[in-house]
């Protein structure tokens, strides 16, 4: 039997290993859906889809040139500085559906004498485009699985070959990524009053647990760098 790393193994690493990125993107993944209320099925695909977008870009670029991008020199320290970005940001937006920082709330929780128009805002590119530019976000954050994936896919020294095991690990992680997004989209759509003040305090509590890993990432890449 061959011990190659291939396709069905890639895709069973994030299957099997998807509880471990949810200690890192939990926050990202279910407090910007519960932020946004995402109800429908594209803003979730295209979160998860621009991540996976990031991991297959990774692969190829490491296998092209023949070393891993992630979680190494100053691509290292820049991962934990967006990760402590992305705790902050995850923070502000726990805070804004608990009400506490009223310009951070989602919009559907603003009074406002123009809510008759806020499905056409909601439908606006900016809209669309949020959820994209956090998946690519996300894609970036370091995580030991996904740079573990990435240094086998790098030592095939093949970027097709690469960025297929990154894609198939990447639809791995997808069925417990995608279903957090499912639940906190579902959440900040229906929860109401004192529930989503929970709720909120709940993101708020991912926020801080990023913030924490970011910091501490960050420390550890700057420690290899000197």
């Amino acid at each position: 039997m061959s011990g190659e790393f291939g396709y069905a193994l890639a895709f069973l690493t994030g299957l099997l290993g998807a509880g471990h990125c949810l200690g890192m993107c939990s926050g990202l993944a279910g407090g910007l859906a519960a932020h946004q209320g995402w109800g429908r099925l594209g803003p979730i695909l295209a979160y998860h889809g621009s991540r996976i977008a990031v991991y297959v870009a990774l692969g190829t670029l490491g296998a092209t040139l023949g070393r891993t991008l992630v979680q190494t020199g100053a691509l290292g320290k820049g991962q934990g500085l967006l990760m402590i970005l992305a705790g902050l940001v995850i923070v502000g937006l726990g805070l804004g559906l608990t009400g506490l920082l009223p310009w951070f709330a989602p919009r559907r929780c603003r009074r406002s004498s123009l809510s008759v128009a806020a499905p056409a805002r909601a439908a606006s590119w900016r809209a669309r485009l949020a959820p994209v530019l956090a998946g690519l976000g996300n894609g970036l954050v370091p995580c030991g699985l996904v740079f573990s994936v990435a240094t086998r896919a790098t030592a095939s020294a093949d970027p097709f070959h690469a960025a297929g095991l990154m894609l198939s690990f990447g639809l791995g992680t997808l069925p417990m990524m995608g279903t957090v997004s499912a639940l906190g989209g579902l959440v900040g759509q229906r929860a109401r009053g004192l529930a989503l003040r929970l709720a909120g305090g709940v993101v708020v509590l991912l926020g801080a647990w990023t913030l924490y890993e970011g910091l501490i990432f960050y420390q550890v890449m700057s420690g290899l760098a000197d």
